[in-house]
This record gives C-alpha cells, sequence and structure tokens, in this order.
C-alpha cells in the first residue's frame, strides 16, 4: 500500500500564534501541570524535558571525548525532523504506520537542550518549548489535543514577553505584552476577531499611557485614549465630537478650523 504524502513537521515556527483555550485540570492525555501558568512550574516542564532527553539517551551526557559513543546516544530520541505529518494531520515517525507518542528532541552541538515536544496519537498534546542558547525557556506552547491552548514568550535576559489565550487561530481571552527591560506594554483581553474587550491599558515604551479605557467587544465605551484615534473613533461613532479630549481641526472647504474640546 502506498503512503500518504507527507509534509516535514516545522520545527522553527515564526508564523502568528494559534488556537487556545483554557485546558481541563483533569486532562487525561497529560499531567495537568504542564498547563499551569506558574514560573515555578514551568522551571519543572524544562527540567523534565532535560531529564526526558537524558533518559532517552540511555544514560549521562556523553562526554566530547568519545565522539562515536556521543553520536551513538544522539540517535537515541527522537528528533523533531524525523517526524512527518500525513494528509490525516497526524504526526509519525519515519516509515512507521502507527501515529507517534512521545517526546521529540533537538539539541545543539554542545548538547545543550533546544527543543522538546510531547506528542500523543500523532498530536501535539502537552508542552512544546524551544530554549535559548543558555537555557532558558524562549517559549512555551501548550498543546491540547493537537490545538494550541496558550502562547508564552520571553526575552533572552529571562522577562516575559507574552503570555496569551488563544481558540480558533486568534487570540480569545487574558492577553499580556511586555517590554524587554520587564515593563507592562499592553494587557486586556480579545473576543470574537481580535476585539477589544473589557478593560484595556496600552503603554509606550516610556511609560507613557496610550489607553486607559474601557470596551464592549471592540465598542469604545470610556476612558483615555491617544490624540492619534480621536477621529477615529468620532467617523466610527465610538465618540462624539462634543466629548472630544483634544483640539479638533475640522476641515472647511479650503481652510481648516481648529475647535477645542468640551471641558
Amino acid at each position: 500500500m502506498s503512503r500518504r504524502p507527507m509534509q516535514p513537521i516545522p520545527i522553527d515556527e515564526s508564523a502568528p500564534i494559534k488556537a487556545d483555550l483554557a485546558v481541563p485540570a483533569d486532562s487525561e492525555r497529560f499531567p495537568a501541570m504542564f498547563f499551569s501558568p506558574s514560573p515555578s512550574r514551568i522551571a519543572l516542564v524544562s527540567g523534565l524535558a532535560a531529564s526526558l532527553a537524558l533518559t532517552g539517551c540511555g544514560g549521562p551526557e556523553p562526554s566530547g571525548d568519545n565522539d562515536s559513543k556521543n553520536q551513538s546516544a544522539r540517535k537515541d530520541f527522537t528528533h523533531p525532523r524525523e517526524l512527518v505529518v500525513g494528509e490525516d494531520g497526524l504526526a509519525r515517525r519515519g516509515e512507521e504506520s502507527e501515529p507517534y507518542t512521545g517526546a521529540a528532541i533537538m539539541r545543539d552541538a554542545d548538547w545543550n537542550l533546544r527543543y522538546f515536544a510531547y506528542y500523543q496519537d500523532g498530536k501535539l498534546h502537552g508542552p512544546e518549548m524551544k530554549f535559548w542558547e543558555d537555557g532558558k525557556v524562549r517559549r512555551n506552547f501548550d498543546y491540547d489535543q493537537g490545538e494550541k491552548t496558550r502562547h508564552r514568550e520571553w526575552f533572552e535576559n529571562g522577562n516575559p514577553k507574552r503570555d496569551a489565550w488563544f481558540q480558533g487561530g486568534h487570540a480569545i481571552g487574558p492577553h499580556q505584552t511586555w517590554y524587554e527591560d520587564g515593563s507592562p506594554r499592553w494587557k486586556g483581553a480579545f473576543v470574537g476577531e481580535l476585539q477589544w474587550d473589557g478593560h484595556i491599558v496600552d503603554r509606550a515604551p516610556d511609560g507613557t499611557i496610550l489607553w486607559d479605557a474601557e470596551f464592549d467587544h471592540g465598542r469604545y465605551l470610556s476612558g483615555t485614549y491617544p490624540e492619534s484615534e480621536q477621529e477615529n473613533l468620532i467617523k466610527a461613532g465610538m465618540l462624539k465630537p462634543e466629548d472630544a479630549v483634544y483640539p479638533r481641526k475640522e476641515a472647511a472647504g479650503t481652510n481648516e478650523k481648529e475647535t477645542q474640546p468640551k471641558e
């Protein structure tokens, strides 16, 4: 029987994040601890990933004194490039007929763990992690039966970069981002097709508040907004002209006149 066409699994994802749902704590297919947002548990998962990598190699880290033994050990665990996804969407290892269950591990030339993922019946299930060169976690995507349920990233200095929940290919629910120095950037929630919802706070790199406002399914209700967005809010019918906070410039034929905001 001829095999179905397969596509290699992409290892280096730079595409927009997708699909996120809150994962039930009693997941039967993978320990619930892998879905915890706690930094200490992120470290625990990292440690487990490293342990699984060493266990898969059949022993402690090979020394550089024995290249042949080193190379042999590297073949004892499943590298992500060994997995291919068939037309049915399930990952298999090489020419194996059964969907793959187990860890996929990648190390660099110095044997440092660079990638870890877990598969259940051919689908990503649990953490999919990438690491910086110094071993810190670079990203941690949580999956539930092939669907991404959370997206977390960290800068190389260890500070958080993004913590977001997704569903159906885009952000749904709480979403937060930070600048590289650790200062907050954006905090709020999304509903529908990337519609801001609830209390939204957005800051410039210098800490200046851009948005500190309430939204309802993408509609501005009240609060602070950037001057550059005032006319857009008025045109969209979300802000009455008489309620404008900043001075307005309205076209009058070829001339422009400036109106003052309501006091």
